[in-house]
């Protein structure tokens, strides 16, 4: 039975299993050999030996091409042969292997329950392993907690930092429309500014009566500190403007608080508590006079709001003569302001370029007050054609810069005179040649501040 097996497959390995091959053979064997001669045609044998011989004679002859493939297809097959037997082997003694192992450790083999739950819950299930890793926990090396710990601050604070930047964001917003909506109110009710001639003017008796302008009773009912109203013509400045009497340098009540006293990173726009502004009685009249010196704060908001665009006068040649006016109306009544002077000081400034304009609210005499202006003239970054007298109401805007750390802006100008033209004399300015600056600005610029150079004062 086994031999019949050898048979069969010695049989399907033969030339003729493989036709192809065969044809291919054949085909090589009429290229490179010449033709057989027909058997019909071969010579009979003469003798009874010649069968021997013929023999001898084709087992030395050599292979055909045809023969050499054949040998080689039976070999190449015999040998998968083997191999396919020593894979079943192998497989068989690792299937017996594993029923025995199965059979003594059943405990190895213990089928894992399927997985019912949902890819949404199988999701949230890995994501609350990961949340869960990303904490220290027991068995974690020094260097892993450390890892975890650092990531896990570096991730609050980042948080924190995100929810501050959106409720900066959200208060600005918030002014933002907090004011367009009072100013929307507080203008259309607003008269028309008229500007009188001297010839036109009308005696007043020796003690004016005040009454509010349209619109201002509105305000008061937000916030009864409010004592005027601030506006830049062309420039985003355009906002109440508030005094809390009971301040104290440094701790400025309005400078983080909104008209409506709600906390708020942009503040407000206010008055030095030192200043009196039209500060009317009940019977109408003036309670005390005017400040000489109108000092008035804000914040430069880098999205503009409030004074940040006053920073344009510092970096912009052309901003002053676009905007040299400024709007300050009181409760009762409406001015113009002149801009002749715009400098930047040192908040901290403990040096002899020390400039306390924040303190110069009123002037003893004369020569104070041209001492104060003609200081103002040697700082100022642009030189105006703006004349100045004594007895000009003045106002000053303070506003923070980037030039130092405690750089101030402050822009100074003088209210606009009956009968003059609030646009006259302010073209043709030209760049100071000789800017005396705060002595912290020349630790990073060269001093070239001469005080011996030629100088036209005021007065």
């Amino acid at each position: 039975m086994q031999e019949e097996k050898k048979s069969a497959v010695k049989l399907s390995a033969s030339p003729e299993s493989f036709p192809e091959k065969q044809t291919e053979a054949a085909e090589e064997t009429e290229t490179d050999h010449p033709p057989l001669p027909d058997s019909s045609d071969a010579a009979m044998p003469d003798s009874p030996d010649s069968d021997d011989t013929a023999d001898a004679e084709q087992i030395n002859a050599p292979l055909s091409t045809a023969d050499k493939i054949t040998a080689i297809h039976t070999s190449l097959y015999e040998i998968a042969q083997q191999e396919d037997e020593e894979m079943i082997s192998l497989r068989v003694a690792y299937q017996i292997k594993q029923v025995k192992e199965h059979k003594e450790h059943p405990e190895k083999f213990v089928a894992k329950p399927p997985d019912f739950s949902k890819p949404s819950d199988r999701h949230q299930k890995k994501n609350g392993n990961f949340l869960v890793n990303m904490f220290p926990r027991k068995g974690d090396s020094g260097g892993e907690i450390a890892r975890k710990s650092i990531f896990l601050l570096s991730m609050t604070v980042f948080l924190v930092c995100l929810v501050l930047i959106a409720l900066y964001f959200i208060d600005l917003y918030r002014a933002s429309k907090l004011y367009d909506e009072i100013g929307t109110s507080y203008h259309a009710r607003l008269p028309e500014r008229v500007t009188e001639s001297i010839e036109e003017s009308v005696e007043e008796p020796e003690e004016k009566i005040y009454t509010l302008l349209p619109g201002v009773e509105d305000l008061l009912a937000i916030n009864d500190e409010i004592v005027g109203w601030i506006t830049i013509p062309d420039t985003n400045v355009d906002y109440p403007v508030l005094q809390h009497l009971d301040d104290e340098p440094g701790n400025e009540y309005y400078l983080y608080r909104n008209v409506e006293r709600e906390d708020s990173k942009p503040g407000s726009i206010f008055l030095d508590y030192r200043c009196s502004f039209d500060r009317v009685g009940k019977d109408g009249t003036l309670e005390v006079e005017n400040s000489d010196n109108l000092i008035i704060y804000g914040h430069n908001m880098r999205d503009l709001s409030m004074f940040g665009t006053l920073k344009y006068y510092r970096t912009d040649e052309n901003y002053y003569e676009e905007h040299p006016v400024i709007e300050l109306n009181s409760n009762y009544e409406t001015y113009q302001f002149k801009i002749f002077g715009y400098f930047i000081a040192d908040a901290e400034d403990t040096t002899e370029t020390r400039f306390e304009y924040w303190n110069a609210i009123n002037f003893a005499d004369e020569t104070e007050f041209y001492d104060y202006v003609n200081e103002v003239k040697r700082r100022t970054l642009r030189l105006t054609n703006v004349d100045v007298e004594y007895g000009d109401q003045l106002l000053t805007l303070s506003t923070c810069n980037s030039v130092f750390d405690t750089a101030r802006l402050v822009i100074v100008a003088r209210q606009v005179r009956e009968d003059e033209d609030p646009y006259e004399r302010v073209a043709g300015t030209t760049a100071n040649p000789n800017i005396k600056w705060p002595s912290i600005y020349y630790l990073w610029n060269e001093n070239t501040y001469d005080p011996d150079a030629p100088f036209v004062p005021y007065g």
